[in-house]
């Protein structure tokens, strides 16, 4: 193919990141590709709009690019942002966002508890999201509370598209109508399903089940890509194939499952608790991936951080009690002063630490302390055994 008069540019859809290794991340699909430096330097040329001559040593590499739709053939020179800068070390990637900590409903397990209809102003709102593209970030975790019920939403909403990280609605489904759905302007959605009618609505409240499944369909319609994420308790254990069946029906293509922890209404409400041994396996039957990966010797969550709804800022959103700062500070410092817990630091040396990342610290500490085993990680990958399989889980 000859390139003569043309310009490269970088798809809209795509831009360079300069993380632990510079990557191309292509925000649309949620792909992260890692790049050599002669790559690197290849496309940060195209992306500020300069004609770049093509070696032969270079074809295979600008044809994948071509066939992924990563980069385009242009006419013109089209300049992208400016270039970006380095990352803190490590590299803060996934942002939980709590805007507000309103909702319309009184989840049996939320681990928030009760609000106090705290509202993040949408000056300091604005502050987190540039600070976040500045130090290279990759997914906003758009949580509350349920983020909907934000003051001004509707204005936020407008904004996301304008940064190149990828946005993520995390909500529970029950005030996306058909209208909601096609004003959206994130890149996902992540709808809160914790079982089949009985199980969802025996914590989540009546009504909610139809609501949460009409959501997946109404933003589908949208074109709005959905995730799910299910929490296992003692109401849906036997719901769990069933919900497995009807995810996949409607072509979801990830399933997060989780536990629960034992804070905020969990407390007042153990009984929907489920044991490790019980809950364990039932973790592995989600697919698609996860939004929290962590990399080399590092423990779960090594590239997170969260924002509450009164401005603090956290390891994560479990950990509200232990703040490291405020938005005021900055996000880079407060970043940096999040302590890091590496996997030779945890009282656990089994073959399926690097695997696991020694599952969440902050269940751990129920299980004894910060740097003890997440027994629910050690059932889920078999390391513990609690009893035969039950028929539910020999159909997940």
């Amino acid at each position: 193919m000859s390139y003569e008069n043309k310009f490269f540019t970088i798809a809209p859809h795509c831009c360079l990141k300069r993380l632990e290794e510079p990557y191309l991340y292509d925000i649309e699909n949620d792909e992260l590709y890692e790049l050599g430096e002669e790559a690197y330097q290849f496309l940060l040329k195209c992306s500020q709009g300069e004609r770049v001559s093509v070696r032969k040593e270079d074809e295979e590499f600008i044809q994948y690019c071509l066939s992924e739709n990563l980069i385009i053939l242009s006419e013109n020179s089209v300049k992208r942002n400016g270039i970006p800068q380095p990352s803190p070390i490590p590299s803060l990637r996934y942002l939980e966002f709590q805007i507000t900590d309103r909702c319309n409903l009184r989840c049996r397990h939320c681990y928030i508890g009760d609000g106090f209809h705290q509202d993040l102003s949408l000056e300091r709102i604005s502050k987190v999201l540039k600070e976040f593209e500045e130090i290279q970030g990759l997914r906003l975790l758009l949580s509350g509370g349920e983020p909907l019920l934000h003051p001004h939403f509707w204005e936020i909403n407008e904004i996301l598209r304008e940064y190149p990280f990828r946005s993520i609605l995390l909500s529970n489904g029950t005030l996306i109508t058909k209208e909601t759905a096609k004003k959206l302007r994130v890149h996902e959605v992540q709808v809160s399903l914790d079982g089949m009618k009985e199980g969802h609505e025996s914590i989540r409240g009546e009504g909610t089940f139809e609501k949460a499944v009409q959501a997946i369909d109404n933003l589908q319609e949208a074109n709005i890509r959905v995730s799910i994420a299910t929490m296992i308790h003692r109401k849906d254990l036997k719901e769990l194939g069933e919900l497995r069946s009807l995810i996949q029906s409607k072509d979801v293509r990830e399933w997060n499952v989780d536990v629960p922890s034992i804070a905020g209404r969990m407390g007042e409400n153990k009984d929907f608790w489920v044991s490790p041994s019980e809950a364990g396996p039932f973790l592995q039957c989600g697919y698609g991936g996860g939004l929290h990966s962590s990399e080399k010797d590092a423990c779960c969550g090594a590239h997170l951080c969260a924002i509450l709804a009164n401005g603090k800022v956290c390891k994560c959103g479990l950990f509200s009690q232990d703040p490291v700062g405020l938005i005021e500070e900055g996000l880079r410092v407060c970043w940096e002063r999040i302590p890091r817990i590496a996997l030779n630091e945890l009282n656990c040396n089994c073959a399926e630490l690097k695997d696991c990342r020694g599952g969440c610290r902050f269940r751990a500490i129920h299980f004894g302390g910060l740097l003890q085993p997440d027994f629910f990680q050690c059932y889920a990958r078999g390391v513990l055994r609690g009893g035969e399989q039950n028929d539910d889980q020999k159909n997940l």
